[in-house]
């Protein structure tokens, strides 16, 4: 009878659908409140992951933009921390910040990268019920300098103002790009009939569009600061390489004068006067035919502030050499000298190879006052240029004639202008590397 009344009492409980959603409930409510916590969960970590990402990738770019500024590892890891911070980054957050050299999985090097992994423990208790009470969300961002094209022309200019300008019917296929750091709503001008081949151009300023250019030119305004590929050398003269001793017999300065209608070498002038190699002048003045031996020639001062000049049907000829325009008072301003090329002189010079000057075929000293008239690179057709023209604080202005050979040929000035015809060759090594000379830009690769 008892075991009767059991299992009476048992099927009466089964029989009772009362009985059922109880029991169904109970066994159904650790699911019902894990697969809730599951998606509260889910959702916090995917957005605390979103977060993070932005924090990172900020964070990569910040000590990126450091290292293409060139301040350095630890400048770069405190910028990529300081990004952090700025952007809330949780305390409990752990960073990892590594400025390093990085080889994509493509094979690209790259010599500048910043990594920031960032991973910050997330509480998850409805998730304790299956015995996992936190979780752990990690963002990784790595951004790199990258390659964005080249320049041999750059103005330095950091003004409201125009930086480069093409103008008359000038007719140049440049080589490779041109760059300014002027801010102005025109920062480059292409005007008049000029027409030109080169890209990209770029400017911290404006780039107008114009006809001017060559179908397929990539302009590039609002770009960031481009660095002058000279200012890590010192390039103003020892003050024993153009003291007066150095420069001037006695009270005299010493000069090169080569009449029309005579050749010579600095070797026969040497023999004759006992000047003509390289050193220190006044003036180096040509109206006949000049070869110069390779190496520097300052140009101290001279009686018309005009250091080089070479006259109507002069020639000069100097391969491996630098005309370096200073002063023996570099605290006057304005004893600087200039250079003075007729159109229809014939030029036909290269840099030097090695030293200070490598790869500069012309400087005027950074000293100078500056000048919006100094500095005009003239010559007829059958001249032939190369290497760097360096006038940091003037305005350099290229009047080139058509059949001139221009090979590996750079442009560096305060401002540039373009009034000339010339096509020009740049498949070279720029003075101090391809790096120097580069468009760069930093992006995120991963």
């Amino acid at each position: 009878m008892k075991i009767r009344s059991i299992l009476s009492r048992i099927h009466s409980i089964a029989s009772d659908r009362r009985g059922n959603v109880l029991m169904l409930t109970a066994l159904a409510l650790p699911v019902v409140i894990g697969a809730t916590g599951l998606g509260v969960h889910t959702l916090q970590l995917s957005l605390t992951k979103r977060q993070l990402q932005r924090q990172a990738d900020s964070a990569a770019l910040a000590g990126a933009h450091s290292l293409y500024q060139g301040l350095g590892n630890s400048a770069a890891v405190a910028a990529a921390d300081r990004s952090l911070e700025q952007n809330g980054m949780q305390t409990s957050a752990l960073p990892s910040l590594t400025p390093e050299p990085f080889t994509g999985s493509d094979g690209t090097s790259y010599h500048q990268t910043m990594l920031v992994s960032v991973a910050v423990p997330v509480p998850t208790p409805f998730m304790a019920i299956f015995g996992n009470s936190s979780s752990t969300v990690v963002a990784q961002a790595r951004a790199a300098v990258v390659r964005d094209g080249n320049f041999c022309y750059l103005a330095l200019e950091e003004a409201e103002a125009t930086g480069v300008r093409f103008q008359g019917n000038t007719n140049l296929d440049l080589g490779c790009g041109v760059a300014t750091n002027a801010k102005g709503a025109s920062a480059v001008v292409a005007g008049g009939s000029a027409f030109v081949r080169a890209s990209p151009i770029a400017a911290m300023g404006a780039v107008p569009p114009a006809t001017n250019y060559a179908q397929g030119t990539v302009l590039l305004p609002n770009y960031t600061h481009v660095n002058d590929p000279f200012s890590d050398r010192d390039l103003n003269p020892e003050s024993d390489d153009v003291s007066n001793n150095a420069c001037k017999n006695g009270n005299s300065w010493k000069t090169i004068n080569v009449p029309s209608g005579v050749t010579t070498t600095s070797a026969e002038l040497i023999a004759t006067t006992g000047v003509g190699g390289p050193g220190c002048y006044g003036t180096i003045s040509v109206s006949g035919t000049l070869t110069l031996s390779p190496g520097t020639y300052y140009l101290g001062n001279g009686a018309n502030n005009a250091g080089l000049q070479v006259n109507a049907q002069g020639k000069l000829i100097c391969h491996g050499c630098t005309f370096v325009l200073t002063s023996t008072t570099p605290n006057n301003q304005n004893s600087f000298p200039n250079i003075n090329v007729n159109a229809s002189a014939e030029l036909d010079l290269s840099p030097s190879t090695s030293g200070d000057y490598e790869g500069i075929t012309m400087y005027r000293d950074s000293r100078a006052a500056t000048s919006n008239q100094c500095c005009t690179i003239n010559g007829n057709s059958s001249s032939k240029l190369s290497g760097a023209f360096y006038f940091p604080d003037d305005e350099l202005t290229f009047n080139g004639t058509s059949g001139m050979i221009l090979n590996c040929f750079q442009m560096v000035g305060k401002r540039l202008k373009f009034t000339g015809n010339s096509n020009i060759l740049n498949s070279c090594t720029p003075p101090g590397g391809e790096e120097k000379w580069a468009f760069d830009k930093v992006r995120l690769i991963s």
